[in-house]
């Protein structure tokens, strides 16, 4: 619009009862999955309400649990991702897969463990510390 009115919903996503349309499709897909593992072969209209139950349950349980955080897919894909014990992509590795970070004096990392990365290659050569204020008191 050239008048600079902004038109409303235009970039919201589509959404029915909240959730998404793939959030639709997981739902059907449990349905079928349910019917097919679950039920007997006899007469589903039997269980008519169960199925209804699942169809409707999965979508709004799979929306509400991605509105738990604030960037809904990618949150909800890096905490199950960290979760599982793989690191998220785009992200630093988690401190739950990291205990030990890149910023710790790696004088201390020889006694914590001594068998990592750093020391296995020979990076404590490369980069000699030998006096932390050297720089500082030269100035």
């Amino acid at each position: 619009m050239d008048d600079g009115r902004v038109i409303p919903g235009l970039n919201e996503n589509w959404t029915f009862c909240g959730a998404k349309p793939m959030e639709w499709a997981c739902g059907l897909v449990a349905t079928m999955l349910f019917t097919e593992l679950f039920l007997p072969k006899a007469n589903w209209g039997h269980y008519m309400p169960l199925i209804i139950i699942v169809l409707v349950g999965v979508p709004i349980l799979l929306a509400n649990t991605r509105k738990l955080y604030p960037d809904e897919e990618r949150g909800l894909r890096n905490h199950m991702m960290s979760l599982v014990g793989i690191s998220p992509v785009d992200i630093p590795t988690p401190a739950n897969l990291q205990p030990l970070w890149s910023g710790a004096p790696y004088e201390d990392l020889r006694d914590v463990k001594p068998n990592c990365k750093y020391f296995k290659l020979q990076l404590d050569k490369i980069f000699v510390n030998e006096n932390k204020f050297k720089e500082a008191e030269e100035y």
